[in-house]
């Protein structure tokens, strides 16, 4: 079941389909950035009960589709020179040899082989630029080390701090992304409820007051889920990285499963070109941090309701609805069409041992040895537009399906709350009026 891919070594030129295609797959943000504005964003304004969710769904998406392209081009590459120059690894904040970023953390576990990583990764980037820079620049800081022990801890230890700094700051922005687009429509509206509600019932006083008192507290457990989780996952990959796997096998200790797990599998928590978190990255901030942010800053129970299952089904549709379609689409197109979308590692395998395995790195088709030349330019096409397909055919179940189910339910919830509050204001109007008479027949 060890499938491993060859050395990414087809760089990114210009910008046609397949060469887009394979950009987009390995870059975990930008994917999610289409997902969210085709997917979330514009379908789901569309499908907004008012003019006022619409909009908080639009400034939700549009900050999100910015960040997901800046943060990557901005704030990684500013982590990564800064705590490598900070452990002494460069020498300056910038250089070539700021690229030993993008050795894969394969290569730094505890039975890594580190110098043949740095040559690998060397050999790539100078492939992609020409010449042998990056040989030398990683030759210098290996000599000068003279001790791969030494330098595999120093560089577990950048790795980890940049980890966590992105966790956190990554967390922040997702976390603050409902409090600016909720207090944009409060200010505009004077409205602190639900947005999507806003034509289906009335905001009372009471209402406004206890959420104004309860910002503040809601403020702190935010910033809480922002910072802890980050530093735990963080220092828990860099433990599991480091971590004997031959322990994991004859423990009993969830611990140590846990960090062999991690162990097995350092590869999925490496960042593609250094700057991209990878997927399992990608979900950790998404579970322990966006998600409890997002329930703590609703504003009442039916917004509450509204956001646990659209990012429960959207969490599901991400990692989970993109997997089955493209497994399914691609293993239709490898056998009606005789392509090599989906990865193989052999025949001695099971059906369902086969279908936990995806789709082939777009990245390194050209190189993969078990695809004759006739056959990988129709990979490459019928791969690429089945992976857009894939993605399209997702986005518009997240966008328009899952919003009609929950406007659905908003409308049942708010209309059996109108009720219950018809009630309770006729049992309370009958008992002033049943006490009236009373008095007077006393008196």
């Amino acid at each position: 079941m060890d499938c491993k891919r060859v050395s990414d070594t087809l760089p990114f030129r210009g910008f046609d389909i397949y060469n887009m295609t394979s950009y987009v797959q390995e870059h975990t943000l930008i994917n999610r950035g289409i997902t969210t504005l085709g997917g979330s964003t514009i379908p789901q304004c569309i499908m907004s009960n008012n003019k006022n969710e619409a909009q908080e769904r639009a400034i939700m998406g549009g900050i999100y589709f910015i960040a997901s392209y800046l943060t990557p081009i901005l704030l990684i590459p500013v982590y990564n020179r800064h705590f490598l120059k900070n452990k002494g690894i460069t020498k300056e904040l910038k250089g070539a040899g700021e690229k030993i970023i993008e050795v894969s953390k394969k290569y730094l576990t505890s039975d890594g082989n580190l110098k043949e990583g740095l040559k690998i990764t060397a050999e790539k980037l100078d492939k992609k630029s020409g010449g042998n820079t990056y040989q030398k620049a990683f030759s210098e800081i290996y000599d000068r080390y003279d001790n791969d022990g030494k330098l595999k801890k120093d560089l577990l230890s950048v790795h980890e701090k940049i980890l966590m700094t992105d966790f956190i700051t990554t967390a922040a922005m997702w976390s603050a992304i409902p409090w600016i687009a909720t207090e944009f429509t409060e200010r505009r509206t004077k409205r602190s409820d639900f947005s999507a509600g806003f034509e289906l019932k009335k905001e009372t006083p009471q209402q406004k007051q206890d959420l104004k008192k309860s910002k503040g507290k809601k403020l702190f457990w935010n910033a809480l889920f922002v910072t802890i989780p980050g530093i735990i996952f963080s220092k828990a990959v860099t433990k599991g990285i480091a971590f004997d796997k031959a322990l994991s096998a004859s423990s009993k200790s969830i611990k140590n499963k846990i960090l062999g797990k991690i162990a097995s599998k350092p590869e999925k928590f490496d960042y593609a070109s250094g700057t991209n978190m990878s997927k399992a990255i990608y979900a950790a901030i998404w579970v322990l941090s966006s998600f409890p942010a997002k329930i703590i800053s609703s504003r009442d129970a039916n917004e509450r309701r509204d956001r646990a299952l659209r990012d429960i089904g959207l969490f599901t549709m991400f990692f989970g609805g993109d997997f089955l379609i493209n497994n399914i689409a691609g293993r239709c197109a490898d056998k009606l069409f005789g392509t090599k979308i989906m990865e193989d590692c052999g025949k001695n395998l099971n059906f369902f041992q086969k279908f936990k395995l995806g789709l082939r790195n777009f990245r390194t088709l050209e190189q993969a040895k078990d695809i004759p030349p006739k056959v990988l330019h129709k990979t490459k096409s019928i791969g690429a537009g089945l992976y857009w397909f894939s993605l399209l055919t997702n986005t518009a179940l997240i966008g328009f399906g899952l919003p009609k189910l929950l406007n659905k339910f908003l409308r049942y919830n708010i209309r059996k709350e109108n009720e219950r509050n018809i009630q309770s204001a006729e049992i309370s109007n009958s008992g002033q009026k049943y006490s009236m008479q009373e008095f007077m027949a006393r008196k």
